[in-house]
């Protein structure tokens, strides 16, 4: 049973910082502000940034060839026919934030889903205890104050699957400590748009491991789960396959009990060599599972091999079924600017087309629900404007030598709007 959701409330924040959340249409109970000298038992709940109904869709794009993540994660919304509101990006401690691919996320008018773990880049670990004691405030600080600066929403993952991380960074107890520190000295530096996430495998939450590693209610503003349909491809996980519904059914209970939305970081399946087409149903029946579980906002697929292959592309029916997912109106939780130049690098003069029409609006198909869109090429010539959905074709010529930065902005039926940037270079 789904826990009940009550219409969430619109605070008013000040312009800059979570102006945003509200661009975005996305709403939660924002922070009071936390004095420097704060303790743990003083710190007030985050904004969750959930969405007022659906499901906000977007992904992990794993790298093949010679491509980065953003070159990635950009090929598969091509295959999807969609672009992603939510991008997985995964760090380690000590590398500075925000990254490269936030940053590109937040051009694009995506929200970064960042998971920062404790292990160090050149491959040390962190241990709980030293996070939870304050040795770490100083690197704690650092992210805080770079991921406020952003002044734009996030999601925040500390150390995903703390639960399969055996002793190698302390107990569960420790980690429960060390995800109130990061919060605590988040909180101190006046981040207000950050939201905290505790993320686990479905099967801690059905064995009560969970419990352990919860930091408290105050602390975690959504419980999140990676689930998986293994099908025997692992020969430690399940030897069946499974519905999206099945893998997740543990922690929907667990978190209806707290209260809590639910993230699902990270998610996938294998094809069934048995049954051709499976996996692409698959899809098309946890459209109806998210549907019949409110409670879950933000899902983000895993499109990469890990353990197991877990590629959208696997299969023709396979993208068939996540084209089917991606493109209904229920995984359109917040309004999606999608600027897709024909090309981004090139010889004066160049000539580029850029298609506007996968732009989309809250709870809307793919490409309609706009009410108006603006497009500036970014060299100082007039912008283009237009009124419902964003026509399919723009080309412009540009003939000087020089960087560009093309912007398309959509305002969907709500009155929400969202922006897409993309960098051309003229040579």
């Amino acid at each position: 049973m789904s826990r009940p959701f009550t219409a969430p409330w619109r605070p008013s924040f000040p312009r800059g910082g979570l102006g945003l959340a509200l661009a975005l249409g996305l709403t939660g109970c924002g922070p009071e502000a936390v004095p420097a000298e704060a303790s743990l038992g003083e710190v007030h709940a985050a904004v969750t940034f959930e969405p007022e109904s659906g499901v906000l869709f977007g992904a992990f794009a794993g790298k093949r060839g010679t491509e980065d993540h953003a070159a990635a994660l950009d090929a598969l919304e091509r295959q999807a026919g969609r672009k992603m509101d939510v991008h997985r990006i995964y760090s380690v401690w000590d590398e500075p934030q925000p990254g490269k691919f936030v940053l590109a996320d937040l051009e694009r008018g995506r929200i970064p889903l960042l998971s920062i773990t404790a292990k160090r880049q050149d491959g040390s670990g962190v241990a709980w205890s030293r996070i939870a004691s304050g040795a770490e405030d100083a690197q704690l600080k650092a992210h805080a104050l770079a991921l406020k600066g952003t002044g734009k929403p996030l999601f925040l993952i500390f150390n995903h699957e703390p639960d399969m991380a055996g002793t190698a960074h302390g107990t569960p107890a420790e980690y429960a400590a060390a995800f109130r520190r990061l919060v605590t000295v988040f909180r101190q530096q006046g981040v207000t748009n950050v939201s905290y996430s505790m993320t686990l495998v479905p099967y801690s939450f059905q064995s009560g491991a969970a419990d352990a590693f919860y930091p408290g209610s105050s602390y975690v503003d959504w419980v999140g789960a990676d689930a998986y349909n293994w099908n025997g491809c692992n020969p430690t996980a399940g030897a069946t396959w499974r519905s999206l519904e099945e893998a997740v059914a543990p922690v929907l209970t667990w978190s209806n009990a707290k209260g809590k939305p639910v993230m699902l970081p990270e998610w996938g399946s294998v094809e069934d060599p048995g049954v051709p087409g499976r996996k692409g149903q698959w899809f098309r029946d946890a459209l109806e599972m998210f549907k019949r579980h409110p409670e879950i906002k933000v899902a983000s697929y895993f499109h990469t091999t890990g353990t197991c292959p877990w590629w959208v592309d696997s299969s023709t029916s396979s993208v068939a079924g996540f084209q089917a997912l991606g493109s209904h109106d229920y995984t359109h939780a917040t309004a999606a600017a999608w600027l897709k130049p024909s090309v981004t690098t090139g010889t004066a003069p160049l000539t580029v087309t850029f298609d506007l029409s996968g732009s989309t609006g809250f709870q809307s198909t793919t490409g309609t629900g706009n009410d108006a869109w603006r497009l500036d090429f970014g060299d100082g010539t007039a912008k283009v404007t237009g009124r419902g959905r964003p026509t399919a074709l723009q080309t412009h010529r540009y003939t000087a030598k020089g960087t560009y930065r093309v912007s398309l902005t959509v305002t969907d039926w709500t009155g929400v709007q969202n922006t897409d940037t993309q960098v051309l270079t003229v040579k």
